[in-house]
């Protein structure tokens, strides 16, 4: 069996001795090092990460398998902090729809998908720190065909890309079907600063939807993962319009224009990911 039909239940049912020799394969078929494999808990969940450098940059297993993602609007129940702050944002901000059609307005569809297992980059790096140019090479401006391209051609040229918009998901979620990977609640304050709940890695070991401002290319060029590129807690839109926006299945779907548009191509994160043969 390849390393890339590796699935969650495979790999967490692995002896510890199984588990290092597994993970030393994928390192070998992948060109990257070996760092670590051990026990991981997050949440209130535990599991067994690996993790490989490649040229300096941290790359953590993701398994594959079939995967629910998605918000399923039918078995969410919202506590009562949540709905409080949802009519706070209703009122102030003229929101006409009920929490259960707004959710599902701005969060992708509940579905189950295949996926193979690959190492994900443990945390995002900006497009021009990993893709140097000069500025013969940039992208125009609001050409979004033309500047997605040139990420993909660039990592590409490294042997990576980006996680589809399925894979970011659950490389986020790590297969949790809460609202958010922790979840259907979120803490007192604002997703901004320190905060312990969203900067902990998640199940996977993975730093990420840690950060509103850091939306994260995928290989849809209209879709961008993990944040509104910092509107809401810009625009002063309270609790509930800036923790939703790190829901695993949150999808902004103006963001795309406005980076390719707005000539911030190079400053918007993306998160590698190394296939696995």
């Amino acid at each position: 069996m390849s390393h890339a039909d590796l699935t969650w239940s495979a790999w967490s049912g692995l002896s510890d001795e199984a588990a290092a020799r597994t993970a030393a394969a994928i390192a070998r078929s992948t060109g990257t090092r070996l760092t670590g494999v051990g026990p991981h808990a997050y949440a209130g969940r535990g599991g067994r990460v690996a993790f490989f450098d490649r040229d300096g940059v941290s790359f953590a297993l993701v398994p594959g398998g079939t995967a629910q993602l998605g918000h399923d609007p039918g078995r969410f129940v919202p506590d009562a902090r949540l709905r409080a702050d949802f009519a706070e944002a209703s009122t102030e901000w003229a929101l006409t729809e009920p929490l259960d059609r707004f959710l599902a307005e701005v969060t992708s569809p509940p579905r189950r998908v295949a996926l193979p297992a690959r190492l994900v980059a443990v945390r995002s790096v900006e497009a021009d720190a990993l893709l140097p140019t000069d500025d013969e090479d940039d992208p125009e401006d609001g050409d979004e065909d033309d500047g997605h391209a040139w990420l993909m051609a660039g990592l590409d040229r490294l042997g990576l890309r980006p996680p589809t918009p399925d894979e970011w998901e659950y490389a986020c979620g790590a297969g949790a079907t809460t609202l958010f990977r922790w979840g259907d609640g979120y803490p007192e304050g604002l997703p901004y600063g320190t905060v312990p709940l969203i900067q902990e890695p998640n199940l996977f070991g993975l730093v990420i939807g840690d950060d509103p401002y850091r939306a994260e290319f995928t290989t849809d060029p209209a879709v961008l993962c993990g944040g509104d590129g910092g509107a809401s807690l810009c625009g002063g839109y309270g609790s509930f319009l800036s923790w939703i926006v790190l829901a695993t299945a949150y999808r902004e779907r103006e963001l795309a224009g406005t980076v390719y548009d707005d000539g911030l191509l190079g400053e918007t994160p993306l998160r590698p990911v190394a296939p696995i043969p």
